[in-house]
């Protein structure tokens, strides 16, 4: 690494530490002042509250490596025109792309940093953190609770059910679709209804709209005969397996990478449409990459000016591009959440768009 590399990546990383631990010192006071009365009305000792707070500290510093990157870089190329240093180096024939790859460099290893935070350490800290704030502090976090499920395939040799929700706790479903299969592997039987109710002797279903499909032959084309009825018994109809509720609700955050992408597929096995974890699963690869974004499109802004300029005003331009890119980024998760845009892209979308931007900008920069 040449002497100018090793001068930009030391400054990059002192600013970017100084950035983080304020940022982070922030963050934890409003923090702590927010909740600090509901751990006292819960008589939470010091111990635990102390371990809450220690415990955030990963998950804050990836949340805040972004903001923290890009008002890191546009302070240290703020800080090397107001000494006039950007244009010693051009004078000396490096060009402003030569002083952009240690920055870069710098960014893409804080981003390995970060991914390596992200599936080592914080699905360990942020289980501590559910546990205390939600288990303790709130008591809304149990082993046995039971939980809704949205969106629920079973699927056997015969038979197909689909329900809307699923209550495992009272062993409701609502939306219920069953599909029935003869010994050919053809539908026979198709029945929907509003709710369900499964007991040990079977399923109770209520609103209930019931197809019969006639065995098609040469003089009778394929039909079917429907049935309305207000309820419907299907004697000795098999309860949906237990633990459903618990593993589709799994929270992603407490789980690193291999360990999301299990619990995906036994979703899948189970039934499940796992389309939020899948989103969740693209975005742990895409979020360690928003520094290297931010540095991408910090860059070009703080090579703007040659000569001068304000701190102040880095800080300022970091703060309001930082909030426009998580901003994107939760519009973005939200429409993969929704379905309306794949996962894979509801990931990268965002970092695609502003790394177009950074590379827009940095076209109109004056080598």
């Amino acid at each position: 690494m040449s002497i100018i590399s090793r001068y930009l990546a030391g400054l990059f990383f002192k600013h970017l530490a100084l950035c983080l631990t304020g940022f982070l010192t922030l963050y934890i006071v409003v923090d702590f002042v927010e909740k600090i009365s509901e751990f006292i009305s819960q008589e939470i000792p010091l111990s635990a509250i102390m371990l809450y707070f220690v415990a955030q500290i990963p998950n804050v510093l990836i949340l805040l490596a972004p903001v923290a990157t890009l008002a890191s870089v546009l302070i240290t190329l703020v800080l090397l025109a107001r000494n006039s240093e950007i244009v010693a180096f051009k004078g000396s024939g490096v060009s402003l792309f030569r002083l952009s790859r240690p920055l870069i460099f710098s960014a893409l290893l804080l981003s390995v940093i970060i991914f390596l935070i992200g599936n080592l350490i914080t699905p360990i800290t942020s289980k501590i953190v559910n546990e205390i704030w939600e288990g303790r502090v709130r008591n809304t976090r149990t082993l046995d609770s039971a939980q809704l499920v949205k969106d629920v395939w079973i699927k056997d040799v015969r038979l197909f059910e689909h329900f809307d929700t699923y209550d495992e706790a009272k062993s409701l479903a609502f939306g219920v679709t069953i599909l029935l299969l003869d010994e050919e592997l053809n539908l026979w039987r198709r029945l929907e209804g509003e709710r369900g109710f499964f007991s040990p002797y079977g399923l109770r279903l209520f609103g209930v709209k019931e197809k019969v499909y006639l065995p098609q032959t040469d003089q009778r084309p394929k039909s079917f005969q429907l049935n309305v009825s207000d309820e419907v018994f299907m004697a000795g109809h098999p309860i949906p397996p237990p633990g459903l509720g618990r593993h589709a609700d799994q929270r992603t955050e407490e789980m690193n990478f291999y360990a999301l992408a299990a619990a995906i597929s036994n979703l899948e096995a189970e039934g499940f449409n796992p389309l939020r974890q899948l989103v969740d699963l693209n975005f742990k690869f895409s979020n360690p990459f928003i520094s290297l974004i931010m540095v991408f499109v910090g860059i070009p802004i703080g090579f703007w000016r040659e000569k001068g300029g304000s701190i102040a005003l880095g800080l300022v331009l970091g703060l309001t591009l930082s909030f426009f890119y998580l901003v994107t980024q939760e519009i973005s998760r939200t429409m993969g959440y929704a379905g309306f845009l794949p996962p894979f892209m509801a990931a990268w979308l965002p970092n695609c768009f502003f790394c177009l931007i950074g590379l827009y900008f940095f076209s109109y920069v004056r080598q």
